[in-house]
């Protein structure tokens, strides 16, 4: 069976190059190529060579991925491209509740009057939130293709099965009962149920843990708590995976008694109806696939053999969506599972031999403390580049983390999902819940704490860091290869720790001693700007709207690699997603000492987000000072100073201005006013010449106009930009700010960007 493994990885490379390398004629190119491999190894293939015995097979594994890549390329997403743009009447029907965006509702859909395979998703108003699955609408909607967001190729939607996104017009919207209450529908219903009771009989905190660990859903678990897990390394404990198969398993062995064969018949439609309840997430199907493989042993009197379990559930998944393999769930599921399969056992035997135990309760101890570290360290070695490259930290203390808290998740699982419907029928047992909310306490405790240590998390903002990691795989493998066996792992451990001290220290030193430091963050389409001055740090904004990560994530991340680990003042220039929307996650991350707003005038809708910001500053008992005539404050080496709103009536024009003086150096932030507003600017403030422009509005037309630009002159404009749908920045505004003799730079393109002055 063994046969399967070699396939199967020949079977992902072939789907990885397809979706990442080859374009469409390189891929056919190295089809052509393939099958003339596997022609040549079937003649020349040795009983006595190993690998050639394998070539044959695994050949075939990746011409098999290639051409399986290219036949569902073909299949799914020519249809949705030969729509892209077009508009015109369609019926969906809904496949599960929908989720709640900025601007209305998104649900997954199934096109029903169209020859569409597929998913598809399905955006329109806050209506879309009442309806259930199964539902029907027919409404007019604009067709677009999911295999590009704006300008850019995306696999956020592939990577789930969905190939076309449909924009409906509400105003045209007919709903039809359709299906809805089907037996089709029952998990999505009863997973609905399952998380409102929760939200019901548990506290805030502890059930939005419960709700996440049972069903995968972290909607319901506030900023801070899903902060302090994901940096402790304990968020893989709210995605469903082999882990709460095995929970899932292990309750139904303790109701069932030792009836290998019993538990394994009954454990199949469980794990079927488990999977459809929490979606069918590349992490899921893996757990499932690999679960229901390992049950299938008794049934058949033989044991399972994880690799190739391993092996079957990738291909499973590559079969029905190839798209899949650039799903992060499926490449952080499968890397996990391989590092406890290939490195947790030889990890667990080095340490065995250092912690001699004869008595039966010091074995089990043993067992149990070196088998929990020696999972942390095989997942995180496999794990790790993965964490690097898409959320830009590694945890440090997942190892302790994982150690004090996986022996309370199993219980936790178990008895939440017990207990929570039993008191739906039997009230009387509520107090019963008290285990498991205590349970949910403890874990959230002790992933707070943790977090607040410092070092507990690297942060891979800087090339410095980045090239610790390369060094430390560069170690591991020479310990590898190595023959020495006493000492090879602790010298290892001790020249990686001193590399992360030095790569840790040498970003504050690259940044020197200077009067003013201004970082632009690279956020996506929004801004965020610090200003650090001595011993004073201040950010003006933090939001995006398309950012791959949150803003206020990417704020801390890019602080936390200067050793920077609060905010003396937090100004925003005005309410807009793009400017505010990344608050609740830096509150999460960072100290603010001061919170300064500007005031609206109207506060109904527009002060929406006001609203929310005020909300978050009461959480984290933020002080908060609406700026209402010019504000001056010194910070360091240099002059702070904020300007208020100039007019009324648009959330743009009742911003904030905010000018940092260092010397003669001088830094002008002005939102996403128009030009209109800048021009009252510079008539009402006698602003200096200034040097570097925060350009306005993202480089909007209508913004950096030539009365502000021959009133301030700057040098050097930063335009914070990223994927976006505005044309941002216009060849307007880079045309006057040419003329005017700028020199630019622009996130989307150098990402961070640093100036600096004096020192």
């Amino acid at each position: 069976m063994r046969k399967l493994v070699y396939f199967t990885l020949a079977f992902v490379a072939g789907t990885l190059l397809s979706q990442y390398l080859l374009p469409p004629l390189g891929r056919l190119i190295l089809e052509v190529s393939v099958g003339l491999v596997f022609l040549a190894a079937l003649l020349i293939r040795s009983k006595t060579g190993r690998w050639l015995r394998w070539l044959p097979l695994a050949v075939a594994g990746l011409g098999l991925g290639l051409v399986w890549f290219a036949g569902y390329e073909a299949i799914f997403t020519a249809p949705a491209q030969r729509l892209a743009g077009t508009e015109d009447m369609v019926t969906v029907e809904l496949l599960d509740y929908a989720q709640e965006t900025d601007y209305g509702a998104k649900a997954a859909v199934r096109v029903l009057d169209w020859d569409i395979p597929g998913k598809a998703v399905y955006f329109s108003g806050w209506d879309l939130l009442d309806l259930e699955p199964g539902n029907q609408i027919t409404a007019v909607a604009e067709f677009d293709e999911a295999v590009t967001v704006g300008d850019e190729t995306s696999t956020y939607y592939t990577s789930q099965g969905v190939f076309l996104r449909l924009y409906g017009d509400e105003n045209t919207e007919t709903v039809k009962m359709g299906r809805a209450g089907s037996l089709r529908y029952l998990p999505q219903r009863l997973a609905r149920g399952l998380r409102e009771a929760i939200s019901e009989r548990f506290s805030p905190k502890a059930g939005g843990l419960i709700t996440a660990l049972l069903t995968g859903e972290r909607e319901d678990m506030d900023e801070q708590s899903r902060t302090d897990l994901e940096e402790t390394g304990l968020l893989h404990i709210t995605a469903v995976s082999g882990l709460h198969c095995s929970f899932l398993i292990g309750l139904m062995g303790l109701l069932l008694g030792r009836r290998r064969r019993l538990t394994a018949m009954v454990g199949y439609p469980v794990l079927l109806f488990y999977m459809l309840m929490v979606g069918g997430t590349p992490s899921v199907v893996r757990a499932c696939v690999m679960t229901g493989l390992f049950l299938l042993g008794p049934l058949l009197g033989r044991e399972g053999d994880a690799p190739t379990s391993l092996a079957a559930a990738a291909l499973v998944i590559l079969l029905g969506n190839p798209f899949a393999v650039a799903s992060i769930s499926f490449q952080l599921s499968f890397a996990s599972v391989a590092g406890l399969l290939l490195i947790s056992p030889r990890v667990y035997r080095t340490l065995t031999g250092l912690w001699p135990a004869e008595r039966k309760w010091a074995k089990a101890l043993r067992s149990f403390v070196l088998g929990t570290v020696a999972a942390s360290l095989g997942t995180l070695l496999f794990t790790a580049p993965l964490s690097a490259l898409y959320f830009q930290y590694l945890s440090l203390v997942s190892p302790l983390s994982n150690l004090l808290v996986l022996w309370a998740a199993p219980f936790l699982f178990a008895f939440a999902l017990v207990l929570t419907p039993l008191t739906m029928v039997l009230p009387a047992l509520m107090p019963l819940l008290a285990l498991p909310e205590a349970l949910a306490q403890y874990v959230l405790t002790v992933s707070g704490a943790l977090a607040k240590l410092p070092g507990h998390a690297v942060y891979f903002t800087g090339a410095h860091l980045i090239a610790w990691l390369i060094f430390c795989y560069l170690l591991l493998a020479v310990c590898l290869i190595s023959r020495e066996r006493k000492r090879k792992y602790a010298f290892t451990a001790v020249l990686a720790a001193v590399g992360l001290l030095a790569a840790r220290s040498l970003p504050g030193l690259a940044l020197g001693d200077n009067r003013l430091t201004v970082i632009a963050v690279d956020v996506g389409q929004g801004a965020a700007t610090l200003l650090r001055s001595g011993e004073t740090t201040v950010l003006v904004d933090c939001g995006s709207l398309y950012a791959p990560l949150g803003p206020g994530t990417l704020v801390a991340d890019t602080m936390a690699s200067y050793g920077w680990d609060k905010l003396d003042k937090m100004v925003l220039t005005h309410y807009h997603e793009d400017h505010a929307g990344g608050l609740g996650e830096l509150m999460a991350r960072v100290e603010i000492k001061e919170l300064l707003l500007p005031q609206l005038s109207d506060s109904d809708d527009q002060g929406s987000l006001q609203n929310e910001v005020l909300s978050l500053a009461e959480a984290y008992d933020v002080p908060v000072t609406y700026v209402e005539e010019p504000y001056c404050e010194t910070m360091g080496e240099a002059e702070l100073t904020i300007y208020p709103p100039l007019t009324e009536g648009d959330v743009n024009e009742e911003g904030l201005t905010i000018l940092c003086t260092a010397g003669d150096f001088d830094v002008l932030i002005t939102g996403d006013m128009n030009g209109s507003t800048e021009k009252l600017l510079v008539e009402t403030y006698d602003l200096p010449d200034i040097e570097v422009l925060m350009v306005g509005h993202h480089g909007s037309k209508y913004s950096t106009t030539e009365e502000l630009l021959e009133a301030v002159t700057p040098e050097t404009g930063i335009i914070s930009v990223g994927e976006n749908n505005f044309g941002h920045p216009t060849a307007e505004a880079m045309d006057r700010m040419a003329w005017q003799g700028m020199t630019l730079y622009r996130t989307d393109l150098q990402g961070n960007i640093i100036i600096q002055a004096g020192g």
